[in-house]
């Protein structure tokens, strides 16, 4: 047999998987890219992550045939911050954007691309149904401008595109959905909590709820894309489970109360656990100014369940849209949620918290030809990573300024060592800080001059009850993880990048 040096089958393994791997990228950014975002979903809700009672049959589907990320966290645990982090790969210090409030165009560094006009300058015809920027777009009509098509989002000043593609009969009206009284007065305080603290059937058919019309629009969308062989990018959003948690009978039917367990971290379990009304005030989406009794904790978390079931419901006809216009063997799909939300832990019913459920998102990515099936990555990564991941698999030239790591090379080999931590924050100025590793969560705040310090062992209290901060035992992990919080984004990068 004839032998060749080393050296020579080196260099043929090295021209030959360059070869691969810029074919693989070629295909990639060949193809087409659905994203779609949802709303106030935590992650161990959905069956593929574990839940043992909530029905979520179509994105369990999407999971058996692409990467699930168990360790996926956002950057600020409310909706504006968060979006405007993940649509911009910048950090919310650099974004500027650090509440609900802030218009993020007048936040954000001059020259700022968001992920649409990134596609939208690649080539890609953009659209987008349901909410994607905060505030229905209107804080966002420059971004808004780059899609090509919006549907059931507030269209820029002089927008012209498309007329809607589908049209549907008015929804019926009933007094849950009159006119909110004026923002400030106690009228809409009253409104606002007698909303929020809703919950069960909504009075409404799938077809009347926003989330049925996202999903048969989006669905009417992919079959014109199909059929007109455009090169696209999708972004899909949704309003539930936002509260209030109300949907169609038909699915609350589907959970009974009394079968609903109680949250596994009750207030009284806490050790340590800073007061959650000092730190974050009281709840603000749900029972936001009294405790629920046990019946209404089990109703409200099964109404929860229902309006996941509900939605994933609509997932499943664009899933299958996908399917019947041939676009899937061609389409990358991503699903994940803007951030997490208690369910009663720690006595919260909301997000702003940095505990894990409120931190902690669904993160699920098919790339055809690329993702193993059925694959689960347990390295930690970060939403502010999607326009950087994205980018890479459209062969987008992004530039280096990004605070997100590309993640694609978990999406060829989700078991190779990743990211130190993830680093989320909270509060108007931006002043709580969390670090999460894989074993520990790390937080740091300031309160009237004193700073706070919260450190949980996730190995063994993953609800995060008993507060080891400054205890003798922990002293050296402690130590450790405030030098990696301290040192900031660039010191939990992976592995090949650590020195950069």
């Amino acid at each position: 047999m004839r032998r060749y040096p080393i050296m020579a089958w080196s260099l043929v393994f090295i021209v030959t998987t360059t070869v691969a791997g810029s074919a693989r990228a070629a295909d990639t950014a060949k193809m087409n890219v659905l994203m779609i975002d949802i709303e106030d979903c935590r992650a161990d809700v959905f069956g593929c992550y574990g839940n043992p009672i909530c029905k979520t049959p179509n994105v369990d589907r999407l999971a058996a045939e692409g990467v699930r990320f168990d360790l996926a966290y956002c950057q600020y645990v409310c909706c504006n911050p968060s979006r405007s982090s993940f649509l911009t790969g910048l950090r919310p210090h650099s974004t500027g954007v650090l509440s609900n409030s802030d218009n993020s165009r007048e936040k954000l560094p001059p020259g700022t691309r968001s992920l649409p006009q990134w596609f939208k300058g690649a080539g890609f015809y953009t659209a987008n149904v349901g909410k994607l920027f905060h505030d229905g777009g209107n804080m966002n009509h420059e971004d808004m401008r780059a899609f090509d098509r919006i549907e059931l989002q507030s269209k820029p000043p002089g927008w012209q595109g498309p007329d809607p593609i589908l049209t549907f009969p008015p929804v019926p009206r009933t007094a849950d959905f009159s006119p909110a009284p004026k923002k400030g007065t106690k009228e809409y305080n009253e409104y606002r909590q007698r909303r929020s603290d809703r919950y069960g059937d909504s009075g409404l058919t799938d077809e009347h709820e926003p989330d049925g019309r996202i999903a048969r629009i989006a669905t009417a969308l992919l079959n014109e894309f199909a059929a007109n062989q455009r090169h696209f990018f999708l972004s899909v959003g949704s309003s539930r489970p936002h509260t209030p948690l109300i949907c169609p009978k038909k699915y609350l039917d589907l959970y009974d109360p009394d079968k609903i367990p109680m949250p596994q971290a009750p207030r009284e379990l806490d050790r340590g656990v800073p007061d959650l009304a000092v730190r974050f005030g009281n709840s603000a989406d749900i029972f936001m100014t009294r405790k629920p009794t046990p019946r209404e904790t089990r109703e409200a978390i099964a109404a929860y369940y229902a309006c996941v079931t509900f939605l994933d419901t609509q997932l499943g006809m664009v899933f299958d849209a996908l399917e019947r216009s041939g676009l899937a063997h061609n389409t990358i799909v991503i699903f994940f949620a803007d951030h997490g939300f208690h369910l009663g832990e720690h006595g919260h019913w909301s997000k702003y918290t940095l505990f894990e459920q409120s931190t902690r998102v669904p993160l699920i990515v098919r790339v055809p030809g690329m993702t193993p099936r059925g694959a689960v990555c347990r390295e930690i990564v970060e939403l502010v990573d999607v326009l950087p991941t994205l980018g890479e698999l459209a062969g987008i030239d992004l530039p280096a300024s990004l605070e997100g790591t590309s993640f694609v090379p978990l999406l060829r080999q989700p078991d190779q060592p990743w990211k130190k931590g993830a680093l989320t924050v909270f509060g108007n100025d931006g002043g709580y800080h969390s670090l999460r590793t894989k074993d520990y969560r790390y937080t740091e705040w300031q309160h009237r001059g004193e700073l706070i310090k919260e450190l949980y062992d996730l190995k063994q209290d993953p609800w995060e009850t008993i507060n080891l901060a400054d205890h003798p035992a922990t002293a050296e992990p402690q130590k450790e993880l405030a030098t990696l919080l301290h040192a900031g984004w660039r010191s939990l990068r992976p592995p090949a990048q650590s020195n950069e």
